[in-house]
């Protein structure tokens, strides 16, 4: 019963990810349907912040708060899955259980990455912005500092897609592991771009269907159509696209996984290890579960 209730996790912070981006997303979508008279007013009573008062803040804190707890319990039960199988027998099934027991002992060292990838990302964000906005008001060509820091977040996002598969499967700390993402994707960068390329837009494919009904309530609300503009509806509309995306993140992040093991396989020969290991053992016969054919019969010529 507590490993059901633990599995069930994903889908509460999902649902809270998506009732907060409801309540956020009715806001903005209420003001979209609101005439330049109503907006004008309202900056006339109480100024330009007024504005913003009427959008939902709280409702994007919650949405966040949740879209991160989701997507750090959906890589766990992912990769902690995979760790559980190359630990079990190859006769032994994976259990949620098994899975709870690698996602726990893995978790708080997710959480402190999380803490310093939003750290070390906000630092280099703000430290470009420091540097652009002075430039571009001296020279005017402050701008063009854009374009090699987004080479640089692309080069390095790329590199630490591998972050997470390595941490949950190989026993390295957190440091060490950012030195093996630079060792593993030396010389297949543009491969492993290719791949996430691909699988991204797959899962943008996927997830278009659960954005729809976001396009639904955004129509009621300008055109004032009183069955799609029900702030509950919006909402609801909300907690099907946070569960959509939750569950087809799930393809970039197998996918990630699977380049993961055919970079150890090129750089490392893991797999022909594990053959040089079997070498000498003795091989186990199946069991035919046919009556018309044994293992040892010649059958008829």
């Amino acid at each position: 019963m507590k490993t059901v209730k633990r599995t069930h996790l994903t889908y509460a912070f999902t649902l809270l990810m998506g009732v907060g981006l409801g309540l956020f997303t009715n806001s903005m979508f209420n003001m979209a349907g609101h005439n330049v008279a109503t907006q004008q007013a309202a900056i006339a009573q109480g100024g330009p912040k007024a504005l913003f008062g009427l959008y939902n803040f709280g409702g994007m804190a919650v949405g966040f708060l949740g879209a991160i707890l989701s997507f750090l319990l959906l890589i766990g039960t992912v990769y902690g899955y995979l760790r559980a199988r190359l630990r079990l027998p190859a006769a032994e099934p994976v259990t949620p259980a098994a899975v709870w027991v690698e996602l726990k002992s893995r978790l708080g060292r997710m959480i402190l990455v999380l803490v310093l990838f939003v750290a070390a990302y906000s630092i280099i964000v703000f430290g470009f912005l420091a540097l652009l906005i002075p430039a571009a008001n001296a020279n005017g060509f402050g701008f063009l500092l854009f374009f090699p820091l987004m080479g640089l977040l692309a080069y390095v996002g790329i590199v630490f897609s591998l972050y997470f598969p390595l941490l949950w499967l190989e026993d390295l700390s957190i440091f060490a592991t950012v030195g093996r993402c630079f060792q593993l994707i030396k010389g297949r960068w543009w491969a492993t771009f290719g791949l996430l390329l691909v699988v991204s837009i797959i899962q943008g494919m996927l997830a278009f269907v659960f954005v729809l009904p976001q396009y639904g309530v955004l129509i009621g609300k300008v055109l004032h159509v009183e069955a799609l503009s029900s702030d509950v509806f919006g909402v609801l509309a909300q907690c099907i696209y946070a569960v959509g995306i939750i569950f087809t993140y799930a393809v970039p992040l197998l996918a990630v996984a699977f380049q993961y093991f055919h970079l150890i396989e090129q750089k490392e020969g893991w797999g022909l290890r594990l053959l040089v290991e079997e070498l000498g053992q003795p091989q186990v016969i199946p069991v035919a579960q046919s009556s018309h054919y044994r293992p040892d019969e010649e059958g008829d010529y």
